[in-house]
């Protein structure tokens, strides 16, 4: 017995220093910037106390601008997300032809660079020549036409890019769980006069709850740091638009600015100690709400 307890603290005697290393002692050495105004380059540091997070507090284009659009990628996001994943992964699981061409096709967004992406969707949402104003053309919807990246609905543009980039990845988590299910329990329902959607709706669905919620929460943490693919749009060149700032972008730009530098790294960790924050409430809240109980068949 005694053995026993030396080989599992030896066995977790590594990950967890592991993980106190690489994630306890930089959110901590975080929380300890945030309190000083500091430029990250010299050893000057003033000490500021909570003066960054109340300047945070007062910061009105960052709760105008910044928190609004991190929650609409998170909430509207996910909902758009999640529920296209299910709607493909419903449909990929049934009998259709070319289900491994089609599993792939929907995947694949996600091994492409998010600055090829970037400047792909720059393309389809081209004024002039773009395909999205050309395919309205052509199905004579001119009235629809307009400038897609204009200020007012930019963050829609790129929200709709987002979901186009994220479905496949949460598409192939769902079926990998939809397949584990034994198929007697359709065939059950089938015979018993069910339509293909009462099944997924009503024996599926709550069969998967447990991977459904990890994926929620995998949608959170995308969502909220969310950086590369709204980066790339403006090219690094300009300070980010603001349809194109959520909570990471802002962070970077206040960090370490673009073409002018900013280099504020307390005020930029204020936002960061917010960042984790809002992480653990959102994965406290939907594991607490949806459950982790697996069910087991």
């Amino acid at each position: 017995m005694r053995q026993s307890k030396g080989f599992i603290v030896a066995s977790l005697s590594v990950p967890l220093l592991l993980y106190v290393g690489f994630f306890v002692y930089p959110a901590l050495q975080g929380f300890y910037v945030s309190l000083f105004n500091w430029d990250g380059f010299s050893t000057n540091m003033a000490f500021r106390g909570l003066g960054n997070f109340r300047e945070l507090l007062g910061d009105g284009h960052f709760w105008r601008v910044v928190m609004r659009n991190t929650l609409g990628i998170l909430v509207i996001g996910g909902a758009a997300v999640l529920g296209i994943a299910l709607l493909f992964s419903h449909l990929l699981t049934g009998r259709v032809r070319g289900k491994r061409f089609l599993r792939a096709a929907v995947f694949f967004p996600n091994v492409v660079n998010p600055v090829a992406l970037a400047v792909l969707w720059g393309f389809i949402y081209n004024q002039q020549w773009g395909l999205l104003n050309g395919l309205l053309r052509s199905v004579g919807l001119d009235s629809l036409i307009r400038t897609w990246t204009a200020p007012d609905s930019l963050f829609w543009a790129l929200l709709a890019a987002l979901v186009w980039i994220n479905v496949g990845f949460y598409t192939v988590i769902l079926v990998a769980a939809l397949d584990r299910i034994p198929p007697d329990y359709a065939d059950a329902a089938n015979v018993d006069g069910a339509t293909p959607w009462q099944v997924f709706f009503r024996i599926k669905l709550p069969l998967i709850r447990d991977i459904l919620s990890l994926a929620i929460v995998l949608w959170g943490f995308t969502a909220i740091k969310e950086f590369s693919f709204l980066y790339a749009w403006g090219g690094g060149g300009a300070f980010p638009q603001p349809g194109q700032q959520n909570l990471a972008v802002y962070m970077y730009a206040i960090s370490f600015g673009t073409r002018e530098a900013t280099f504020r790294m307390g005020y930029a960790s204020a936002m960061g100690v917010l960042m984790l924050f809002i992480v653990f409430f959102f994965v406290f809240a939907f594991w607490k709400l949806l459950g982790r109980e697996s069910v087991e068949y």
